[in-house]
């Protein structure tokens, strides 16, 4: 009956997280230590939010060298710049796939200063040009995301060998969310939205109705199992069955890496325009680098602190929501 106190041990890149875990609170009796699924996610969001390869190298190098310089550090303030670290890598390497480098910075000094317009191409593509293909994926990546959520929760009952449970409440929802979005794929609402026409065929989508009808009466008869009163069990599983409006609200809410993504773009864009507004002359360049490092400086800052707390706001609800509810209390030898 007595609940154990808790110590986590992970890896050298996952244990940049576990302040994060811990702000949320530590696994309780019984719950599996997330830790490592949550450092690959968050690094990944992060520098999907903030997308930009020269404010990446920025960020890796600066804790780069912190780390260096000061090895003995206390422990979760060397974890927290570890964990910016590694964020900045990926914000780098998000970044070169975008082609944002201090925004379009490149492009505007170039045929400002020099008459003739370099660039850097994007290796995938440029978000400012494409945002609603951005935000496909990224509501894509959501799914992924709270998926992975729902796998967990369904392994930790098939460890406690709750294997009704594991069946209603993992793998009805499992059925009737991926029978949806078979079907809403095809749909002319989907190609509006994403402007991309992806023809599935016939026979998957009448595959994706039956697994959402089988999902939604599952759910139905199956959420209120431990009540005996029949209209009590409907009532329960009308209910739970309602519960797919917070399926819907949790992946809109990876539409703010669509936002926080173009953030980054647009106020860098406009640092530099802003900049070279006095053109090629002495005073001109003056302007421009006193613009571009202040502007720089903010717009590196205000999106630093915009990615942290959004993406933390991503593991906290729709990932943790999904299976881990924490409440653990910390081990102190």
């Amino acid at each position: 009956e007595e609940e154990p106190p808790v110590l986590l041990h992970n890896n050298r890149f996952s244990e940049s997280v576990e302040g994060v875990l811990a702000s949320f609170g530590l696994p309780a009796k019984g719950e599996i230590d997330p830790t490592f699924f949550t450092s690959i996610f968050y690094v990944f969001l992060f520098g999907l939010m903030l997308s930009d390869a020269a404010y990446g190298l920025i960020v890796s190098l600066a804790c780069g060298i912190v780390l260096l310089k000061f090895p003995r550090m206390e422990t979760n303030l060397r974890k927290s710049v570890q964990l910016f670290f590694w964020c900045g890598l990926s914000t780098l390497f998000w970044g070169v796939l975008f082609g944002g480098y201090f925004g379009d910075a490149l492009d505007v000094i170039s045929e400002t200063f020099f008459g003739h317009k370099i660039s850097i191409p994007a290796l995938w593509f440029v978000p400012l040009n494409e945002p609603m293909r951005l935000l496909v994926f990224s509501m894509l990546f959501g799914l992924i995301h709270m998926f992975l959520g729902m796998g967990l929760k369904g392994y930790m009952l098939i460890r406690d060998k709750k294997y009704l449970d594991f069946f209603c409440d993992v793998v009805l929802w499992f059925m009737l969310l991926m029978g949806l979005i078979l079907i809403f794929i095809p749909s002319s609402m989907f190609r509006s939205i994403s402007q991309m026409d992806l023809n599935l065929p016939a026979a998957v989508v009448q595959i994706g109705k039956w697994m959402a009808i089988i999902g939604a009466v599952g759910i139905l008869f199956m959420s209120g199992r431990d009540k005996k009163n029949p209209f009590l069990r409907l009532a329960l599983g009308a209910y739970d069955l309602y519960n797919i409006t917070g399926w819907v609200s949790d992946i809109l809410s990876y539409s703010r890496l669509l936002a926080l993504g173009l953030a980054t773009g647009v106020i860098a864009s406009v640092m530099n325009q802003m900049g070279s507004m006095l053109g090629d002359s002495i005073l001109g360049w003056i302007v421009f680098i006193l613009v571009f490092v202040i502007g720089h400086i903010f717009n590196l800052l205000i999106n630093l602190l915009g990615a942290y707390v959004h993406t933390c706001r991503l593991q906290y609800v729709e990932f943790f929501g999904k299976f881990f509810e924490g409440g653990g209390k910390e081990f102190h030898p």
